[in-house]
């Protein structure tokens, strides 16, 4: 009878990990079944309790010409992370934005503060990556400034288990930033994807380099920062000297190199199996799906460098595809 409850037990927490991790490509379905017939469909199912998730950032319409397509869509980090964590994990985000009318047709079947367009028009970004550096262009940028702090917000805020802030510009302020996770519970974690920080338009639309001068106020505030060599040309650098000061996990990724996590004393590169030019259908948003996995795993796990190489995976899952879009 012992020798049985052990067995027992084994499997159960066998059928847990492997729905947690969704190892050999099991689906949902079949873990739930394997625990049922285990007797442990109660552990199984507190497995299932996805994190709170919120996003909170830019928005935009996406005028995409990628390496092997060409299409119009709804566009940036928060969406494509929302997105990818529901697909992915079968997760509920909300993400907190600003946007017009104009994204409806395109916008995705989301959670999304304000439930109703509260702007005239959308961010809209043309992006180029057939070649690098990618060629990037921002319109109505006007429309796009920092959500505002509401009660609605306040609520998601203080019930989030991941807070995620992705911006496309750099107009959220040090006081925005600390506003807003000031109403973030203490063991949250907070993960910061800095792009638009890294980004000047110009008066022409184009994205320009820029300093990220704000860095030394901003990312001390998270636990999490990621954020690409594409981003900033000496991001590792960069990295490193943020690392002086901040107790922060950094992870800079590298593309086709992989990604190094930065620590006070040290640089462990996590590599990726790369994909050529002839593979990749579309890399767009690829980063985004890089981040959503690696905060999302680093919840789940604590362990940062398996947390890494759950997102290698999911970006080389994107960089296979292409999304459906309406036209």
């Amino acid at each position: 009878m012992v020798a049985c409850k052990l067995r027992t037990g084994l499997a159960c927490r066998l059928a847990v990990f492997i729905y947690k991790y969704n190892l050999f490509g099991f689906t949902h379905a079949l873990s739930i079944a394997t625990a049922t017939k285990i007797g442990c469909t109660n552990a199984i199912l507190s497995s299932m309790q996805n994190p709170n998730i919120v996003v909170v950032g830019h928005v935009c319409i996406d005028h995409n010409t990628t390496e092997n397509a060409t299409y119009t869509s709804w566009g940036s980090s928060v969406l494509y992370m929302v997105k990818y964590l529901q697909n992915a994990h079968a997760a509920l985000p909300l993400a907190i934005t600003n946007y017009g009318p104009d994204i409806l047709p395109y916008l995705p079947a989301v959670e999304i503060l304000p439930a109703k367009p509260n702007q005239t028009q959308t961010l809209l970004y043309e992006n180029d990556t057939r070649s690098l550096p990618r060629i990037w262009k921002a319109h109505n940028t006007e429309y796009a400034r920092a959500p505002q702090i509401t009660p609605a917000v306040i609520e998601a805020l203080q019930a989030a288990d991941i807070v995620i802030i992705a911006t496309l510009l750099p107009n959220y302020s040090v006081q925005y930033i600390k506003d807003l996770l000031r109403h973030v519970k203490s063991d949250a974690l907070t993960m910061l994807c800095p792009q638009g920080y890294f980004r000047h338009i110009e008066a022409d639309g184009l994205v320009t380099p820029r300093d990220f001068t704000e860095a030394s106020q901003i990312v001390p505030l998270f636990g999490l920062v990621v954020y690409s060599e594409e981003d900033y040309p000496t991001a590792l650098e960069l990295a490193k000297l943020w690392k002086k000061t901040a107790e922060a996990n950094i992870v800079v990724t590298q593309g086709p190199e992989g990604a190094n996590i930065v620590e006070k004393d040290a640089v462990i590169h996590v590599p990726t199996r790369p994909l050529s030019s002839e593979e990749i259908v579309d890399s767009v948003g690829c980063g985004d799906v890089f981040a959503a996995t690696l905060a999302y795993a680093f919840y789940q796990s604590h362990d940062l460098k398996a947390a890494v190489q759950a997102a290698h995976k999911a970006a080389r899952r994107k960089l296979l595809n292409t999304p459906v879009v309406k036209l």
